[in-house]
């Protein structure tokens, strides 16, 4: 027996396709955030808020350009809403806009 795809069967698999990745997309969006005892999170010293960083352990942020330092300024991080973003070394959980980790890459 032979499948044929017609037009409507098409457009009806992709509307279910388009609202998965939809779903999955918001989801994603919706994960929690990254707890200050995340193991992940110690070992790179990430802070929901930049200006808290101890310098004296994370001589990056210190540096001559450590001000500017910020989940916002990183090149890879992906702006959420204006609090909360997504970043890869994170997967799957939420950094806040204002916060920081040795990661940090310049856009």
């Amino acid at each position: 027996m032979s499948y044929q795809t017609n037009r409507r069967t098409f457009i009806k698999s992709a509307a279910a396709a388009s609202t998965g990745l939809l779903i999955a997309r918001v989801s994603h969006a919706q994960g929690p955030v990254v707890a200050a005892d995340d193991p992940t999170a110690v070992a790179l010293g990430y802070v929901a808020d930049h200006s808290t960083v101890d310098t004296t352990k994370w001589a990056k942020k210190a540096g001559p350009d450590g001000a500017g330092q910020q989940c916002t300024s990183c090149a890879i991080y992906k702006a959420i809403d204006d609090e909360y973003g997504a970043c890869p070394i994170f997967a799957g959980k939420r950094v806040h806009a204002a916060g920081w980790c040795n990661s940090w890459v310049q856009k």
